[in-house]
C-alpha cells in the first residue's frame, strides 16, 4: 500500500513591502493559527435588475503572536518586533510618494494578499517586573488597494503580485522568462529587489530568497 509522504518543512509567513530603500520584508515570529479573508461582490443596477460587476477581496485580517520573554536570556521588549508592523502604516518620506503608505504583500504558503496595512491592534499579555511587555497578540488588517479598472475579472485566486523562490542555477534572465515571458525583463526584477550584482546572481545567500516579480 502506498504511503503519502508529508512535507513537514516549516515555512514562515512574511510581509513584503516597498519603501524608500527598496524591497524589504518582515518575517513573523510565529505562524498564525488563523486568518480571515473577506470577499465582496459588486453589482450594477438595483433590485431584480442587478448585474454582476466584479468580486474583490477588500480586506484581509490576520492575528500574529509574539513572545520575547526568553530572548537574550533576560527578556526583551516585544514592541521592538511588533512596531515593525506598526511602521507599515507610516507614509513614505519620498517627495514623489508623500502620504502614500507602503504597498505590502502578505505571503504564506500559496496564499498571497496585496494591499496596505490600515489597522494594527496590539494586546500585551505578559510583562517583566519593570513593566516592559514581552508577549503580545497583534491583529493586523490589510485593505486591498486595487481599483476596479485595474481588474477585468477577479477569480478569487489571489490579489497580489507574483513571488518567486530562487533555486540553484536560476539566473535572472531565466526567472524573467518563466515569470514574465520575456528574458530581457531581468533588469526590472533586479531593480525591484535591490540586486546590485546581477551578473553574480544567484550567490549562495540568494538560494531560497523570495523575489518580488514586478506587475
Amino acid at each position: 500500500m502506498a504511503v503519502l509522504a508529508m512535507d513537514r518543512t516549516i515555512e514562515k509567513a512574511k510581509i513584503f513591502y516597498e519603501d524608500d530603500s527598496g524591497s524589504n520584508h518582515i518575517e513573523v515570529m510565529f505562524n498564525p493559527n488563523e486568518y480571515t479573508v473577506s470577499y465582496e461582490a459588486k453589482y450594477n443596477g438595483e433590485n431584480d435588475k442587478k448585474q454582476f460587476k466584479i468580486t474583490q477581496m477588500p480586506e484581509f485580517k490576520v492575528s500574529l503572536f509574539y513572545d520575547t520573554y526568553e530572548k537574550n536570556g533576560t527578556g526583551e521588549d516585544v514592541r521592538k518586533e511588533t512596531n515593525k508592523i506598526v511602521l507599515l502604516m507610516k507614509p513614505s518620506s519620498s517627495k514623489k510618494k508623500t502620504k502614500l503608505p507602503p504597498e505590502c504583500v502578505f505571503s504564506w504558503g500559496l496564499f498571497n494578499y496585496r494591499g496596505v496595512v490600515t489597522r494594527v491592534d496590539q494586546r500585551f499579555t505578559m510583562f517583566l517586573g519593570n513593566g516592559i511587555p514581552v508577549r503580545a497578540i497583534v491583529d493586523v488588517t490589510f485593505t486591498s488597494n486595487l481599483l476596479d479598472k485595474e481588474v477585468d475579472v477577479f477569480k478569487g485566486l489571489e490579489a497580489c503580485r507574483k513571488l518567486w523562490t530562487v533555486k540553484s542555477g536560476e539566473r535572472l534572465d531565466l526567472i524573467a522568462n518563466a515569470a514574465l515571458k520575456d528574458p530581457l525583463k531581468w533588469r526590472k526584477i533586479a531593480e525591484a529587489n535591490n540586486i546590485v550584482n546581477p551578473v553574480g546572481f544567484p550567490g549562495s545567500d540568494d538560494i531560497g530568497r523570495i523575489l518580488l516579480i514586478p506587475d
